[in-house]
């Protein structure tokens, strides 16, 4: 026989990943507000972290790896100028981050738009660093892992749209 589930009961999948989303724009939100607060890195970090990534740098050309080389390369400038908007852009990220945070709270209080909040959300997430950072110096890889990663949970979250739409959408169909 087939049974249904009350509608007005939330999915346990979609529990679930408003529990992971919040983890991740919780934690998000509070290591950026401790990163900015307390953590600026100093010319001498930047020094050593210089340092480290040459080494890096040197061992993979050693090891005839080109490409991760070309990569390390483009991550190291992407830092270095990330590092002189240090408080911009780490407020940006924490404002996204807020977006998210709150697009879960309406996502979890049955609002439908708060899916659309939640696709805003990623894209500026995958996109933040451009503010700061010209295209070029950013890896590609970057974005794609980023908007991948991004697409598989909108359409995990898009599954449950017409539970977030409510009887609303019930009526319709």
């Amino acid at each position: 026989m087939l049974t249904t589930e009350p509608t007005n009961i939330r999915p346990k999948r979609l529990t679930i990943l408003l529990v992971l989303t919040l983890i991740n724009t919780g934690s998000t939100i509070f290591f950026g507000l401790l990163t900015v607060l307390f953590f600026k890195p100093t010319a001498a970090d930047l020094k050593k972290e210089r340092l480290e990534m040459a080494k890096s740098i040197v061992e993979l050309k050693e090891l005839g790896f080109d490409s991760l080389v070309e990569m390390l390369e483009k991550v190291q400038a992407m830092t270095e100028l990330l590092n002189t908007h240090f408080i911009s852009s780490n407020v940006v990220n924490i404002a996204i981050a807020m977006l998210g945070a709150a697009s879960v709270y309406f996502m979890f209080k049955r609002n439908h738009l708060g899916f659309h909040g939640y696709i805003i959300y990623n894209l500026l997430a995958c996109v933040s660093v451009y503010f700061f950072v010209s295209p070029a110096i950013v890896p590609t890889i970057i974005l794609i892992v980023n908007l991948i990663v991004s697409l598989i949970f909108v359409l995990l979250y898009a599954k449950h749209l017409p539970w977030m739409k409510g009887d609303r959408f019930e009526e319709m169909h």
